[in-house]
Formats: C-alpha cells, structure tokens, sequence
C-alpha cells in the first residue's frame, strides 16, 4: 500500500518519512538516524534540481531581455522554455514556501550580467526587483515573448540603463 502523498507532493513525503524514522529511536535495528537524513536529502535535492532550473531560465531571460540580437534571443528562448519544463516537471506543492524566488533572481543576475560582458555586450543595469511570480514561470503557457518584453522595459527603465 503506497501513501498517497508519495504520489502527490515527494518532497513533503520525503520530509515526512524522514520525520517519522527519527521518532522510532530505539532498539529497532534501524539506523534511523542516517536513514532519515538520506530520505531528507531526497527531497532537498528535488528542491534544488527545481531552484537551479529556475535560476538558469532567469538567466536565458535577462539575457533575452537585453540583447537585440534575435538569433541569441531564439537560442536563450528555447533554454528557458526546457529549463522552466524541466523545474515544472519536478515541483510539487510541498515546495512552494521553500523557494525563494527574489533570491534566485538575485543570483542569476550577476550570472546573467557576466556572461552578457564576457560576450561583448553593456552591463545590466542596477538590479531591477523581480517581475516575475512561481506561477508565472511555472504554470502551464506562459508567453515567453510577452515576458521577455516585460523584462526589457522595466530593464530600459531602471535608473542607470
């Protein structure tokens, strides 16, 4: 018999079997220690596989958002449309509170701006906040051109653009 939430939500499931082994201490032959931290880790790195796609589909998108070229926009484009399937595929709801979004953002905008320069392109300007929700990036259809045009002009009104 399975637990339904195994199917439903893996990391909340994974949180709470681990929870579930460290409340056998005792004599019962099980290394629950170990065990629950390696069904905790299961799910962290779910968290993270999510959190690192989402951090490089907010990269592909400044990138696309700053740079005219429309052949380095069609290529970023199709990198962030497979990253943000790919963090879509391995979310689940029990994820929700733990990604920070605003600090992903943060993240990938040095990323963004580094290799922007590295290819002989401007510096970003001052950090915008992010114009984007979890939603946004991972429900179903988003319109890439509309949020990439979204991302230029609050980029183009940003203080120093």
């Amino acid at each position: 018999m399975g637990d339904p939430l195994y199917d439903r939500d893996f990391y909340r499931w994974t949180q709470d079997q681990a929870r579930r082994l460290r409340a056998l201490e005792g004599d019962n032959r099980l290394d629950t220690g170990n065990l629950a931290e390696e069904v905790a880790d299961l799910g962290r790195s779910e968290l993270n596989k999510v959190t690192s796609h989402l951090r490089r589909a907010l990269v592909h998108l400044l990138k696309a958002a700053w740079v005219t070229d429309d052949r380095l926009r069609a290529g970023w484009t199709a990198e962030i449309r497979q990253h943000l399937n790919e963090a879509s595929d391995a979310f689940t709801p029990g994820m929700r509170q733990k990604i920070d979004l605003d600090r992903e953002w943060r993240r990938a905008w040095p990323v963004a701006e580094g290799k922007l320069v590295e290819q002989g392109d401007a510096a970003l300007p001052m950090p915008v906040a992010c114009p984007f929700t979890l939603d946004d990036l991972l429900g179903e259809g988003i319109d890439l051109d509309a949020a990439i045009g979204q991302l230029r002009a609050g980029l183009q009104d940003a203080p120093d653009a």
